[in-house]
């Protein structure tokens, strides 16, 4: 759903949305029951799951994360009975008081939760294995680089470490930190290019699919210099409290599996996705009378900026789908503390944060089951 707020500017610190809403958001989508059911039938018993994505507006770049694996009866095959709500809260508070099972979250959210010791809780899969985020402007504005900054205005989603890391490391390179910048919490929609038009803000930090659906709907964008350093780097993922990986690891492993044949689904029948996303969800679906053609045609740049990011659309046929690595997280530890995010004097070791035993079992189907459904 589009948002329709307006940005309120402040000096030095971040401004928030003269409205939204705050805490879990209700769906309206529903599961595919003639999946769910004959999978089921499988099941001596069925796990119930809850999957929480952080975000205020459910587009379909967001069905990678759990949605087309629920969809698709991939959960169900399982035995597990999903169910996915959004919020704008934090997402590891849920996760950390028993409110969900599995979060969306990147790496700088579980290593900021307790400075970098151990909070509880790991990452299971990895989604994006590139950090995703970029600086982007209006196509005729004067900023080039991260270099032309200083004392400009930037529109963000919403307040996060991940975002004030982002830029802090954008910044050191010359000579800058974050209190040079003012910020604005444009959200969702058509809110940050109009912030952009209006010059309430000078820049945004987002992720390519919003870039892609701004341009459909007649913005020029232009991705500015200095942020390249990202790709080196994890993006989000999805985690689990340590007690409920240790209690259900055939759930762990199973909510993987699913995840990854979505993907192998997604690399192959990304239409069909589209589709099902549609009729989960019939409020992000074509209105009555639209132009269907062109609907796919839109929802598919923004799903294909989505799986570029992801990979899905150039992994190889043997690629272990989920894969995250001690190595690329110490890369990032170091980046967080480099930041300030976390201590710079403190040893934070990997393999408190992150899970893979289950990912070898979670990647062990074949392709040639993933039929289009």
């Amino acid at each position: 759903m589009a948002s329709t707020n307006s940005v309120v500017r402040t000096t030095r610190g971040r401004a928030l949305l003269t409205s939204g809403v705050i805490g879990v958001l209700a769906l309206t989508g529903c599961s595919s029951g003639e999946s769910d059911a004959k999978a089921g039938a499988d099941c001596a018993e069925t796990t119930q799951a809850h999957l929480l994505l952080q975000t205020g507006d459910l587009d379909v770049s967001y069905i990678p994360y759990g949605i087309l694996a629920d969809e698709l009866g991939y959960m169900a095959e399982e035995c597990i009975d999903l169910s996915v709500d959004v919020t704008l809260d934090s997402a590891i508070q849920s996760l950390m008081s028993g409110k969900t099972d599995f979060v969306m979250a990147g790496p700088e959210q579980l290593l900021s939760v307790n400075n970098g010791d151990p909070f509880g809780g790991k990452m299971i899969y990895n989604l994006i294995p590139d950090l995703n985020i970029y600086l982007a402007v209006l196509d005729d504005s004067p900023i080039r680089s991260t270099a032309d900054l200083a004392g400009k205005t930037i529109g963000l989603e919403s307040s996060s470490v991940m975002y004030d890391a982002f830029l802090a490391k954008s910044l050191e390179p010359h000579g800058l930190s974050l209190d040079d910048l003012d910020f604005v919490v444009t959200g969702y929609g058509s809110t940050p290019p109009e912030a952009l038009k209006s010059g309430e803000v000078d820049a945004v930090l987002y992720w390519p699919g919003m870039f892609t659906s701004w341009e459909a709907a007649g913005y020029d964008i232009r991705i500015i210099e200095g942020t390249e350093w990202s790709a080196d780097f994890d993006g989000i993922g999805i985690a689990a409290r340590d007690d409920y990986i240790t209690e259900n690891p055939e759930v762990v492993e199973g909510f993987s599996r699913a995840l990854a044949k979505s993907a192998v689904y997604l690399q192959q029948y990304p239409d069909s996705a589209i589709r099902l996303f549609w009729e989960a969800y019939p409020e992000r679906a074509p209105l009555p009378g639209a132009d269907e053609a062109e609907a796919l045609e839109r929802d598919k740049a923004v799903l294909e900026a989505t799986l570029g990011s992801m990979r899905i659309d150039t992994n190889p046929a043997d690629y272990v789908w989920g894969t995250q690595t001690a190595e690329r997280w110490a890369a990032h530890i170091a980046y967080l503390q480099g930041a300030g995010i976390v201590d710079p004097a403190k040893t934070v070791d990997p393999a408190d944060f992150i899970v893979t035993d289950h990912l070898e079992a979670a990647n062990d189907f074949s392709a040639d089951t993933i039929t289009e459904q």
